[in-house]
Order: structure tokens, then C-alpha cells, then sequence
């Protein structure tokens, strides 16, 4: 069961689409801005999620922004008992290896292969598996 507000979703879902749609037209630095811009007014407002701050991570260009802001999912998933940690985990090992952090890498990505794997999240275990293999 979900815990992202449906407002919240439908918001980000249509931000991340945006940018989707704009990458294809080679005109995603408007859209990038605007999903930046709704996570910091999230922020301001006192209702960040983290499943906002792990998709504006997702769509950051620099990997020790988008390590920062997966850090901060994470910790603001604390928060929230039902949102998955393993896609997190998953992508901050992933940015992690990008950054040259190779150990902390491994064990983010470990951990999230495991939680992948008990939640059967087929996508997640290849992605996680597939950054293992860059990492030997």
C-alpha cells in the first residue's frame, strides 16, 4: 500500500512525463526546472515526500546532487513506514559508482538488491545486478 498523496503523485507523475517528452525533443531544461521548482515548493510548505525528492534525484544531471538527494529521500522515508527503500538504494549505489565511491556503492546497492528481491521487483534486481557487475 502507497502512502504518496494522490495529488502529490498525479503531480509528480505529470512533471517526470514532462521531462520525459522534452528529452525527446531535445527541450527537457524547462521541465527539469519545474519538477525542481515543485520540490522546493514542497519543501517550503512542510510536505516534501520522498517519493518527490527520488524522482528529482532521478532526473538531476549531477551525480553528487542527485546523491545528496537521494540521501535525503531516504531519510525522509523514515517518515513514511511504507515506501520502499530498495529503489533508493538502488539508484543512490548506482550514483554513487558514477562518483568514484565504490564501497559505499556496493553496500547501498547490496542492500537494495536484498529488498528487491523479497519484494519479487524484477526491474530493480537487474538494474542493482547490472551496477554489481560495473563494480568488478
Amino acid at each position: 500500500m502507497s502512502d504518496i498523496p494522490r495529488e502529490l503523485y498525479a503531480r509528480v507523475h505529470e512533471l517526470a512525463l514532462a521531462i520525459t517528452n522534452a528529452v525527446m525533443a531535445d527541450d527537457e531544461i524547462l521541465s527539469r526546472r519545474e519538477l525542481k521548482s515543485y520540490h522546493e515548493e514542497q519543501v517550503l510548505l512542510g510536505t516534501s515526500h520522498p517519493f518527490l525528492t527520488e524522482t528529482l534525484a532521478d532526473f538531476t544531471e549531477d551525480p553528487p546532487e542527485a546523491v545528496r538527494l537521494y540521501q535525503l529521500s531516504i531519510r525522509q522515508s523514515k517518515a513514511f513506514p511504507n515506501q520502499p527503500l530498495h529503489t533508493k538504494r538502488i539508484a543512490l549505489g548506482t550514483r554513487l559508482l558514477e562518483t568514484g565511491n565504490r564501497e559505499q556503492a556496493e553496500a547501498f546497492l547490496l542492500d537494495g538488491l536484498a529488498e528487491a528481491r523479497i519484494l519479487n521487483d524484477a526491474d530493480a534486481i537487474a538494474e542493482a545486478e547490472d551496477a554489481l557487475e560495473d563494480l568488478n
